[in-house]
């Protein structure tokens, strides 16, 4: 297991960062405040605290939410989890739960950032006394993002390089979609801990951990700067931005089918000068046959101009793409705002941008 996480780790530093993925600069988390929080472990190892590899966060009593490097070629039978004891050399038999399914997020490449993120579905439900995050998870990609929030894991610390036995916990600020985006992160990430602050970071074990805002989860640790030394931000998925695929497979839906992505947007002068070209262009893993409505809503900057166009069709390939042309005076080189919507009536499950996206018309 950690040899896997290892070998993440080696790919993902030829871009300068780790599968980070404990707090550092964290403290312990208050008795009975962290029963969702939960440890992913190796039953192979001797004890638990050699087992502990990443972290992950209880939805309801037989669903956790953790990465998707976390779980990445695993078998169930390769992974229990430990819920409702914060310190691992206390975890019990009664404390260890048996894994019989994991989802893996279709879209996920542990070449590529991006889409960090799994389900992970217990034998047996936790007993009433552990309370999950039940329904306290963010949804829908454009809901408001916090400018703080609380990471929890068991991953190194400076005090204990293998890893915390405790349960540790650390205040941290999270940038806004935009500025994650500049930082290089990829669509459906935000972003945490300031560079070179003295805030709290998280690091290797955290992998999977939540990032929680007034209690509820709005993030899952996905990578960050090698060392954990807070020289670049930590990227979290964006549970917000997943949420209808883990309400799609929570309902018994198929872990295969993906959210309809947007892979490109582009806005074009047609000759003649008085009509612009939208395109949009998305893709979708096991939505063939499913009725997906795609939507543009664009505005130039600095005018009221506001468009709205729409239409539905039966997904017959992979990956489609849709264009539609508006009248206007604009011309090639003026800059558009888009946000672009795409929807799978079959599953519910939808993309929105996160925020606007600027097009210069070409």
């Amino acid at each position: 297991m950690r040899r896997t996480l290892a070998i993440i780790t080696g790919i993902l530093s030829l871009w300068g960062v780790s599968a980070a993925l404990g707090v550092v600069g964290g403290a312990p988390a208050d008795p009975g405040t962290g029963d969702h929080v939960v440890a992913l472990l190796d039953p192979t190892q001797p004890t638990t605290r050699a087992a502990q590899f990443c972290t992950g966060t209880l939805l309801d009593p037989q669903w956790v939410v953790t990465a998707g490097h976390c779980t990445q070629g695993l078998r169930p039978d390769q992974v229990q989890v430990a819920a409702g004891q914060p310190v691992l050399s206390l975890v019990a038999a009664e404390n260890r739960y048996v894994v019989d399914r994991i989802a893996q997020y279709p879209l996920y490449d542990p070449r590529r950032w991006g889409h960090d993120i799994a389900l992970v579905h217990l034998a047996q439900p936790v007993p009433p006394s552990i309370s999950p995050a039940t329904e306290r998870y963010q949804r829908g990609p454009r809901a408001s993002y916090a400018a703080s929030g609380w990471v929890s894991g068991w991953g190194a610390t400076v005090e204990a390089p293998q890893g915390s036995d405790q349960l540790l916990t650390g205040q941290i600020s999270v940038s806004t979609p935009a500025e994650c985006r500049e930082q290089g992160a990829p669509w459906g990430t935000i972003c945490g801990t300031m560079p070179f602050s003295t805030e709290a970071a998280a690091c290797w074990g955290d992998s999977g951990g939540p990032l929680e805002h007034e209690g509820i989860l709005i993030g899952v640790v996905s990578f960050g700067p090698e060392g954990c030394d807070n020289s670049a931000p930590t990227a979290y998925t964006h549970v917000g931005t997943y949420s209808t695929w883990v309400d799609w497979v929570r309902s018994g839906g198929d872990a295969r089918v993906s959210l309809p992505e947007v892979t490109s947007l582009s806005a074009r002068q047609v000759p003649g000068g008085r009509w612009t070209r939208l395109t949009m262009r998305w893709c979708q893993s096991g939505g063939l046959g499913h009725r997906v409505t795609t939507r543009f809503r664009a505005a130039h900057s600095g005018e009221s101009w506001h468009y709205t166009r729409a239409t539905t069709r039966t997904m017959r390939t992979r990956c489609g793409a849709w264009s539609v042309q508006h009248r206007h005076t604009h011309r090639r080189g003026q800059v558009l705002t888009v946000f672009a919507d795409v929807r799978d009536a079959t599953t519910g499950m939808r993309y929105w941008s996160t925020y606007p996206t600027r097009l210069r018309i070409r």
